[in-house]
């Protein structure tokens, strides 16, 4: 009980009910089980999480699926651009020159300079998309089939073209027949030895070309290199200072859809130490599968002899 004076002067008195230990502990559970209902989601709400999630993954999908069209498009339409202002050079029909695909009026620096980053854009397009795919797959068997036969001097790829017809590529490297000085014949090349070896960084494995000559030797994986060098050493023992080991590295191999970017370097070596100011160079190609066919679309970029 509690007693006070009024400012009247009059002496009231009333009872105050004293809250005890045990209800503040009633109160305390209470606003806790309020405050986990208010942290809990509504049922419905958690039962609506897991297909939201599935349809956010499928929209995703789909918007990646949309996006890689664009550009699968996009590529294609800047292939269209490129072959329209093409045309084949006359390089005869003696000893098999193959053709060539020039581009007469792209006279001026900057018309070429055009022509150059149109280019350079679907090879970038192809690498960025492509870059980290797998390589043990049958369209990278049939692409490295195709390079390294073209390298060896075995067989060429035929271009990518427009109007349905079959133009076979240029001999690359050194390769290519020679003309005869005594008569009208063709003699092959003297660059060509018995043995064409690869080194082949990105793959554990290809598809060889068969053919009786030249024989195509590769090494593979990221010790590749090391390995064409140790052989080299054992089978030329001490002369191996002055012998030469020739082999064309085949790096870096880019896929993306029904596009590719290859790179070739052709070196040559002596006693291990590179070359590069006699070696046959180099190039980058951008090829396309046609059905399980590779086409040459166009050389990027060469150097080299």
């Amino acid at each position: 009980m509690m007693r006070w004076r009024s400012r009247f002067g009059v002496s009231v008195t009333c009872a105050v009910t004293l809250i005890t230990s045990g209800s503040q502990s009633a109160m305390a559970q209470a606003a806790a089980s309020s405050r986990t209902a208010a942290k809990r989601p509504p049922v419905a709400a958690s039962r609506r999480a897991l297909p939201d999630s599935a349809a956010e993954a499928a929209a995703t999908r789909r918007f990646l699926e949309a996006e890689e069209l664009t550009v699968a498009r996009r590529l294609m339409a800047d292939r269209a651009r490129y072959l329209r202002g093409a045309e084949w050079a006359p390089l005869g029909d003696r000893c098999n020159p193959g053709a060539l695909r020039v581009f007469p009026k792209a006279t001026t620096p900057e018309q070429r300079d055009s022509l150059q980053a149109l280019v350079e854009r679907m090879e970038h397009t192809v690498v960025s998309r492509g870059v980290g795919a797998r390589l043990d797959t049958p369209d990278a068997q049939r692409l490295l089939r195709t390079i390294v036969g073209w390298e060896a001097g075995i067989d060429r790829p035929v271009w990518d073209v427009t109007d349905g017809s079959t133009r076979m590529a240029f001999a690359t490297g050194l390769t290519g027949e020679v003309p005869d000085p005594r008569g009208p014949g063709c003699l092959p090349s003297p660059a060509i030895g018995d043995t064409v070896t690869f080194v082949v960084p990105g793959v554990a494995n290809m598809e060889f070309p068969k053919a009786k000559s030249p024989r195509v030797k590769a090494y593979f994986g990221v010790d590749g290199q090391r390995h064409a060098r140790d052989e080299f050493a054992a089978a030329h023992g001490t002369a191996s200072l002055d012998a030469e080991l020739s082999y064309i590295v085949v790096a870096p191999i880019v896929i993306w859809r029904e596009w590719a970017v290859l790179g070739v370097v052709r070196a040559k070596e002596k006693g291990g130490v590179d070359v590069s100011a006699t070696n046959n160079g180099g190039a980058a190609y951008l090829m396309r599968r046609v059905g399980q066919q590779w086409r040459l679309v166009t050389v990027v970029r060469s150097w080299g002899a």
